[in-house]
């Protein structure tokens, strides 16, 4: 089965996301989260390096394949790993798909998003990534349907 199959097959199933909120922000008639996700988007360097140290930390723990749209990486090293994630937060890239091989489980990342979704993240894993998102000061909780 090639990546994107895998991809494919793997964003069928449960999300749950990484982010800066502990859940999903209400919508307000005033329509004021749209003035805090500019702020947080103006000034991301703190969340980039939160979401960063996430993902190098998971690099202890599982074998990863990265997806961009420049191509796949295997197992990167750190300073590779957090040089993609960099160039991605930048714009450079539009996108990091992570696969954590081991656990079957998905990590996406866009370059607009102030949150990162994970598919099929059960058990273990799912627990190690809740546990390394707190030590970040970041949520990790199952997405709405909407």
């Amino acid at each position: 089965m090639d990546i994107n199959s895998i991809i494919e097959e793997l964003m069928n199933k449960k999300p749950h996301l990484i982010d800066i909120f502990p859940r999903k922000v209400p919508q307000k008639s005033d329509n004021r989260y749209f003035g805090v996700e500019r702020y947080f988007q103006r000034n991301r360097a703190d969340i980039d390096r939160r979401f960063t140290a996430v993902i190098l930390k998971l690099l202890c723990y599982y074998d990863m394949t990265l997806e961009t749209e420049d191509g796949l990486a295997e197992d990167p090293a750190a300073e590779e790993l957090s040089a993609l994630l960099e160039k991605c937060f930048r714009g450079g890239t539009g996108f990091v798909n992570i696969l954590l091989n081991e656990c079957e489980a998905l990590i996406m990342l866009n370059s607009d998003d102030l949150y990162m979704t994970v598919y099929n993240a059960e058990g273990e894993a799912a627990e190690l990534i809740s546990q390394l998102a707190r030590a970040e000061g970041l949520f990790y909780y199952e997405a709405s349907e909407n």
